[in-house]
């Protein structure tokens, strides 16, 4: 799929609904997730009809809709070099998103209409869009390039012939359909509202990258020296949730978030070069915030037995970041006396990390439990 003139078929179904913020308590996936603004009520009318011929225009022009959507990119998105060009294949879904929200939209015709407490106590809604997606992706690049600004010439770091695959050379999901069919849906949320403390948030739920995917690096290649290749197996991350929103003491320059998640790993490969190539390989990879305490078998975890090692329950997540606990993750921007701007990054984080088997060179090593991580302030700067 990846020569010139190749089509790039994604096939993808979408549901959403943009429903009305109507109820005064907090909903969604997790504790402190923005709840809905309750003082109004917002009339929704017909559809703006200009909106809907915009986007049948652009539906009949782009797309092919039928049961499941199928979108298919031809051979002018496909560089000659071969590969996909990502760009291009981002500004192609552009006309189409915009003009879905322009139907979504109310039009111009709706206004507030402020409720009692008697109706709104009559009423049940939730803030925020929801999306379910199918999808199937294969990547290649043939290389990504990242160098200094301050040398002549450049240095660069390179990622050579790299592949994202189910494994097999197919294309893998991108879906928030778990249970491996179309009957239930974990969809993408995002929502915006305060949390318990009167904090406005930016919340954005996402399952999409929990199903498996496989990556590899040809060749790393630093200052044109190779220095062998990297393959990550059978990655899962998810589902994830992200919040953010401004500094919470009304400072500029940047802003507050908390992240959760979990990630498993098969593998995770290093291949050096040397006269005689060798292999560093960390087996069983798991981030989340605590292994269960009975074990895999109801007999207790062990650390230094993976065979006992269980990571259960929809809250076990490692975190970054803890908004609701005064101790959000944060992004800044700032100009230092000096006149340098850098990047800072403030990353507290909680959770642990095993590793069910370290192998270098053919010799094992066994395995690698960091539990009870609590990092209080780690603070990274980043200047030109």
């Amino acid at each position: 799929m990846t020569g010139q003139g190749d089509p790039l078929i994604i096939r993808t179904a979408f549901s959403h609904y943009i429903p009305i913020p109507l109820t005064r308590g907090a909903s969604g996936h997790a504790a402190g997730k923005p709840s809905a603004d309750s003082r109004f009520f917002y009339r929704h009318h017909r559809p703006n009809s200009l909106a809907a011929f915009v986007f049948g225009l652009l539906f009949i022009v782009r797309l092919k809709f039928q049961k499941r959507s199928e979108l298919k990119f031809v051979s002018r998105t496909i560089p000659h070099s071969g590969g996909y060009n990502t760009l291009r294949l981002a500004l192609g879904f552009i006309p189409v998103i915009f003009a879905a929200l322009l139907v979504v939209a109310p039009s111009g015709a709706a206004e507030p209409v402020v409720l009692t407490d008697a109706a709104l106590a009559g009423v049940t809604g939730q803030a925020g869009i929801s999306i379910s997606t199918d999808m199937s992706l294969l990547a290649t690049a043939s290389v990504w390039k990242f160098s200094d600004t301050d040398s002549t010439p450049l240095h660069w770091l390179e990622f050579r012939n790299i592949t994202v695959d189910d494994g097999s050379g197919g294309p893998f999901l991108v879906t928030t359909y778990q249970d491996g069919t179309l009957a239930s849906s974990d969809p993408i949320t995002i929502d915006i509202g305060t949390n318990s403390s009167g904090y406005t948030l930016v919340s954005y739920y996402d399952s999409t990258q929990v199903s498996p995917r496989w990556i590899s690096v040809g060749d790393l290649v630093f200052c044109d020296q190779s220095l062998g290749s990297l393959n990550l197996d059978a990655l899962s991350v998810g589902p994830s949730l992200l919040r953010y929103g401004a500094h919470a003491d009304g400072t500029g320059g940047g802003f507050n978030f908390d992240y959760t998640t979990s990630i498993t790993a098969q593998a995770l490969r290093y291949t050096y070069s040397t006269t005689a190539p060798g292999t560093l390989t960390l087996s069983g990879i798991h981030l989340a915030y605590q292994a269960d305490v009975l074990g895999k078998n109801g007999t207790g975890d062990n650390p230094a037995d993976p065979t006992t090692w269980a990571f259960t329950g929809a809250n076990n997540v490692f975190h970054i970041g803890d908004i609701d606990g005064g101790n959000p993750a944060k992004v800044d921007v700032v100009t230092e006396t000096t006149g340098v701007t850098s990047l800072f990054l403030t990353l507290p984080m909680q959770g642990t990390l095993r590793v069910e088997d370290v192998n270098f060179g053919g010799n094992d090593f066994g395995p690698i439990a960091i539990d009870g991580i609590q990092v209080h302030r780690l603070l990274v700067k980043i200047s030109p």
